[in-house]
């Protein structure tokens, strides 16, 4: 599990060295530095995956693609910056310079381990020595990262379907989720997510899991003869026949991938999720944040991305629950009144109940509110 992330000269930050645990929630205004604290951690994990072998980090990929240095330089930076992640085993932190400001990739210029240097003997693999590679928690662990993005696939006729090793994650546009499930299908899910009187194989749990959020719906993936695709096909109603994607409630798309993810999701894997509650109605945004952080406590890391107070809330009450344990759950507000980008950090107590509620965070409501009386 990654305990910390430390950010400097990227983006909007100058520095930042920030807290995670089990299930971390990002919130705040907009351009506050939640994407970019994202950012940074798919960036690596993007590399690893990409370049396994190499001293570059790349800033244009597949998955994220970011421009160039100079379009990820912190204003005040002249041509470095450095990202860090920590795992209970070992702190890494590496520096990257970019010799030329349009390339999109940036040189590793230095790596240190626990604050001391590592030499960077050829050849280099993860970004570290390849000597060295095979042995580290923090790229182990950011080898198993995978990052829902907000702005997922949506109501698609056909979806892609590579073979079996293709489909090790849903995509970061949950573009791959219906050929997982293909493969997938039989594979048992982690006892503790499953609904007990389901089978306990991923498109049976998957089935259950989204009848709780649209009660009544089912779902089917059809490989499609002579091309290298599927279908998904959804009803919403148990008294209807299977539609097209695009005849259903725009919801079950958005949610389909991340449930596939987190049911398929094995111990240590560490899941980056932005805006679950797109196209959610307020109860289904609640149960989400619910299920995450029953899937946090299971075993895997859940870092979320959110602007719903209800997914917040729905956290709250996992904890009041003991679903999770408060003393698992890290709140992160980013609200750059300052100009700091420096965020504010409420605790959860075991009730579920924050410590401090801070201006901007999830107040509209009662503002409007008493506005209105």
């Amino acid at each position: 599990m990654l305990r910390n992330l430390h950010i400097a000269s990227f983006k909007c930050f100058q520095r930042l060295d920030l807290e995670l645990r089990p299930l971390t929630l990002l919130s705040g205004v907009n351009g506050g530095g939640k994407s970019t604290v994202i950012q940074s951690l798919v960036l690596l994990s993007q590399t690893i995956s990409e370049r396994e072998w190499g001293r570059t980090l790349l800033l244009e990929g597949p998955e994220l693609a970011l421009g160039s240095a100079a379009d990820v330089l912190n204003q005040n930076a002249r041509d470095r910056f450095s990202f860090g992640a920590a795992t209970s085993a070992e702190r890494l932190q590496w520096a990257f310079k970019a010799a030329d400001r349009r390339a999109l990739s940036v040189e590793l210029e230095s790596v240190q381990r626990d604050g001391q240097d590592v030499p960077l003997t050829d050849p280099v693999r993860w970004l570290l020595p390849a000597a060295e590679a095979e042995a580290s928690s923090v790229v182990s662990t950011l080898r198993r990262l995978s990052w829902i993005t907000a702005e997922r696939t949506g109501p698609r006729e056909l979806l892609p379907l590579r073979d079996e090793h293709g489909h090790q994650h849903v995509g970061a546009r949950g573009e791959l989720a219906a050929g997982l499930l293909h493969w997938r299908k039989d594979d048992p899910v982690r006892a503790v997510l499953c609904i007990a009187d389901r089978p306990p194989t991923l498109l049976h749990q998957l089935k259950a899991r989204m009848q709780e959020f649209f009660p009544g719906c089912d779902l089917r993936v059809v490989p499609i003869d002579g091309a290298s695709a599927v279908s998904l096909q959804l009803k919403s109603d148990h008294r209807s026949d299977f539609q097209r994607p695009q005849n259903v409630g725009f919801g079950l798309t958005q949610l389909f991938p991340i449930l596939v993810g987190v049911l398929a999701a094995k111990d240590g894997d560490v899941l980056v999720i932005e805006n679950p509650e797109v196209h959610l109605h307020p109860k289904a945004q609640q149960d989400i944040g619910m299920l995450l952080a029953k899937v946090a406590a299971s075993g895997v890391q859940v870092i979320v991305e959110t602007h719903a107070d209800h997914v917040l809330n729905g956290v709250r009450l996992a904890a009041k629950t003991k679903a999770i344990s408060h003393a698992d759950v890290a709140v992160h507000f980013f609200g750059n009144s300052d100009g700091t980008f420096a965020p504010m950090s409420p605790k959860l107590d075991a009730d579920g109940r924050l410590d401090s509620w801070p201006e901007g965070f999830f107040d509209q409501f009662d503002q409007a509110l008493s506005q209105l009386l």
